[in-house]
């Protein structure tokens, strides 16, 4: 009988790299097959309805699926899943790019076909990651955040080449470079992610057969019991909704409108896109240590509505960028912050389940954005249009601030910072970012008092409160530090000399008003002499 062994140190450090690098070059293919399936639909049908209908049934189907074939990924295993997935995703890739130009109802069930399994192998990596996480001790909200900015990146990359691709080797050839890159992810995954047996040191155990139904509404028993899942999920689903109308009416119709230039849309879209990219960057390194109600409302606030109050306010395009921009970089901290929870608060048998009801609310904003918008937009007219969302969209954003009670427990779970390990450094500016907004607790003297503080980044976790001398001393004789040893008994001598001082300036005082005290007694008894 054999015993799986653990991973070398080496590939469990490189464990949630590679798969991170997975999930980006699956990121690159689909962004890629995303422009290259309708483009190749249009070419071979010139029906822009039939793009609508393949879109849609991939898209339903990638939906449907990450909640229905929850407990099936459950049973086999998130690595297997994303192995299979990824296999199998490449196959079909390859069937639509031999078979797709031949048949329209074999190019929706292909691209149907694609949506789930897209969905089951972009389910599986993100599932991957907690075990992973917990393996390695760092923190949830710095790699949700790191990995937020790499997949945006490239989602960049890929649609950029993209179109690069399509102008090179046809739609064709650029469905066949998707299905490379499904292979490339997969590659990934089995090299650098272990099973989460090896990684225990134990060998691999049978999951238990729970009945299918049973387990499904299992997913959903979970999900109705816990108030803060509920509560983020229709925010996502409401962001989705407004990004989706601004994405796809909002600023397209205010470009069209004020400056009539493609050149101006696609400003635009990057200049959100890299505010976001940059946002991430900032947010892995402070995540730790801020407290994540705050960031998160705060992400609301600043880069919700005032990125569509904008449009209604003025023509001037540089402004719009900037805001743009802006509000991207503070949005980045939404995102990561619900991912991190989500990783912390669902247990790990249930994240599969949980997660795709999540992803399926959340997903279900994006059709209804656009067409909301371009309703709004033609009954209101633009502005009118625009100042509505911004006020809608605001008052979403006041939900974490009404329900405090239930959006507070985002702080609840807790944040937990990289672990000291020998054979790995610290990442650059931990120790700057740690000192500024990490625990800390601050013993202080002043003006002859000692007082003691305790805070974790902006959030106060005792007052400050007078301590004993006494006290203060022997903490900081625990201290192996010569220099504050040195420090606390020169300030004794001081405060010592200080009280020699004062005592001989209180003995002098007394004795001086003694004196007088005399004085007078003697001049009392005299005014009484006969």
């Amino acid at each position: 009988m054999s015993i799986a062994t653990p991973p070398s140190p080496w590939r469990s450090r490189a464990a949630i790299p590679g798969l991170i690098a997975a999930e980006a070059i699956s990121v690159i293919g689909g962004r890629m097959s995303f422009l290259a399936i309708p483009w190749l639909v249009l070419v071979t049908t010139g029906s822009p309805v039939k793009v609508g209908v393949v879109a849609g049934a991939e898209t339903l189907a990638y939906v449907l699926s990450g909640v229905l074939a929850a407990p099936l990924q459950d049973r086999f295993g998130s690595r297997a899943t994303s192995l299979v997935s990824d296999a199998g995703s490449a196959v079909v890739m390859g069937l639509i790019a031999v078979t797709g130009q031949f048949g329209f109802g074999v190019l929706i069930v292909l691209s149907s076909l694609a949506g789930v399994l897209r969905a089951q192998a972009d389910r599986s990596k993100n599932n991957l990651l907690k075990p992973l996480m917990d393996a390695a001790g760092t923190d949830f909200s710095r790699v949700s955040a790191a990995r937020e900015g790499v997949l945006r990146t490239s989602g960049l990359i890929g649609a950029s080449v993209g179109g690069v691709a399509i102008a090179a080797f046809g739609a064709i050839g650029a469905i066949w470079v998707d299905a490379a890159s499904f292979l490339v992810g997969a590659a990934l995954v089995a090299f650098f992610v272990p099973d989460s047996a090896v990684t225990e040191g134990q060998p691999p155990k049978p999951a238990p057969a729970e009945p299918y139904l049973i387990a499904l509404q299992g997913g959903f028993t979970y999900f109705t019991r816990e108030p803060l899942l509920r509560a983020v999920t229709g925010m996502l689903f409401f962001t989705n909704l407004f990004n989706q109308a601004s994405s796809v009416v909002f600023v397209p119709m205010w470009v069209l409108t004020v400056l009539d230039s493609p050149v101006a849309l696609g400003s635009v879209s990057a200049a959100y896109a890299i505010g976001m990219i940059v946002g991430s960057v900032v947010f892995a390194t402070l995540a730790p240590y801020l407290p994540r109600y705050s960031a998160l409302v705060f992400g609301y606030f600043v880069g919700g509505a005032p990125r569509f109050l904008v449009f209604a306010l003025t023509d001037n395009l540089t402004v719009i960028v900037i805001v743009t921009f802006l509000s991207g970089m503070v949005m980045c901290s939404v995102n990561p912050t619900i991912g991190a929870v989500i990783y912390q608060r669902v247990p790990g048998p249930m994240l599969a389940r949980a997660g795709g009801i999540i992803m399926a609310v959340a997903m279900a904003g994006i059709p209804l954005g656009g067409v909301l918008a371009g309703v709004v937009v033609e009954r209101l007219g633009f502005v009118n249009g625009v100042l509505l969302a911004s006020l809608l969209y605001f008052a979403v954003t006041l939900t974490p601030v009404i329900r405090h009670r239930v959006w507070r427990e985002l702080n609840d779970a807790g944040a937990r910072g990289p672990t000291a390990d020998p054979a790995a450094a610290l990442p650059r500016g931990y120790g700057l970012a740690a000192t500024a907004l990490g625990p800390r607790v601050t013993l202080r003297y002043a003006d002859g008092q000692w007082t003691l503080q305790a805070s974790s980044g902006l959030r106060r976790l005792a007052p400050r409160r007078a301590l004993r001398a006494k006290t203060a001393a022997h903490a900081l004789a625990q201290l192996e530090s010569p220099a504050v040893h040195e420090a606390v008994g020169e300030l004794a001598r001081r405060e010592h000399d200080g009280a020699g001082h004062e005592a001989a300036r209180l003995r002098a005082e007394l004795a001086r008003m003694e004196s007088t005290m005399s004085q007078i007694s003697v001049g009392l008894r005299g005014s009484h002499l006969p």
